[in-house]
């Protein structure tokens, strides 16, 4: 028998604020191997052409960043509008631009655009902007991204509610707020491949809400506890309730 749960998702054009929180950097373990960046890096010269297309790039994501902080502050329905426009525009036109194969930035500009999507991936627990961070570290750890910013936003959580917004090798261990130490550890070989295996250790059985990001360009994905078939989308973060222990494996597949 096999039993479907629902998952969460959210709708794209509406605001809904979560504000999860980052764990501390030591509960959180990764085991990744630096990559490649998939895209090209403009190194800033005294080319004062360059120096202003960087400023431009800054300043426009000073500005995001700014916007996020007033909406985690008041929940203002027009400020995220305009922000996601901006957002989108930047995303189109500088990050992945349509007349270029590999995009472009500054090494500077890269970096706070991804402090931009972990701040709005923690605001809204939305996949896009995790799909963004995403698409820069490919997956892995990546020599432009310091090891402290990545944790930051691995995995989140609002008291037992843990998001897992990024996915790769890696683990976090936390109080459960009965007491308890658990930990939830991340198998995969992931980006090479599209499989990864969630694995708990507790000592005893402690109640924890997992949601699993779904990247957008994920095809006919799957999550699986035996069989028990959780519900999950392209461009949504597929919800687990239940009560974990020790040895507990959930399979995620994100291409079939």
């Amino acid at each position: 028998m096999v039993f479907i749960f629902s998952s969460c998702g959210n709708d794209p054009n509406q605001l809904s604020v979560i504000n999860s929180k980052s764990f501390h950097e030591t509960q959180i373990q990764l085991q990744l191997q630096p990559v490649q960046p998939s895209f090209a890096l403009d190194s800033v010269s005294g080319d004062s052409i360059q120096k202003t297309e960087q400023n431009f790039e800054l300043d426009k994501l000073d500005q995001m960043l700014s916007m996020t902080e007033n909406i985690r502050k008041s929940g203002s329905d027009s400020i995220w509008s305009s922000l996601l426009q901006k957002w989108n525009d930047f995303n189109t036109n500088i990050v992945a631009p349509a007349n270029s194969s590999t995009p472009k930035m500054f090494p500077e500009a890269i970096q706070k655009w991804v402090e931009l999507n972990i701040a709005l991936v923690k605001l809204s627990g939305e996949v896009r902007f995790g799909d963004a961070i995403d698409k820069i570290i490919g997956g892995r750890e990546n020599i432009l991204i310091p090891e402290k910013l990545l944790k930051s936003v691995f995995y989140t959580h609002i008291d037992d509610k843990i998001f897992i917004n990024l996915i790769g090798s890696s683990s976090v261990e936390y109080q459960h707020t009965t007491g308890g130490n658990v930990k939830f550890i991340q198998e995969t070989n992931y980006p090479e491949g599209n499989v990864m295996t969630l694995k708990s250790e507790c000592g005893d059985k402690r109640f924890v809400e997992i949601f699993i990001r779904i990247p957008s360009w994920a095809v006919n994905p799957t999550v699986t506890y035996g069989n028990v078939k959780y519900v999950a989308r392209p461009g949504e973060y597929c919800q687990i309730s239940r009560k974990w222990k020790t040895g507990d494996e959930i399979l995620v597949v994100l291409k079939n």
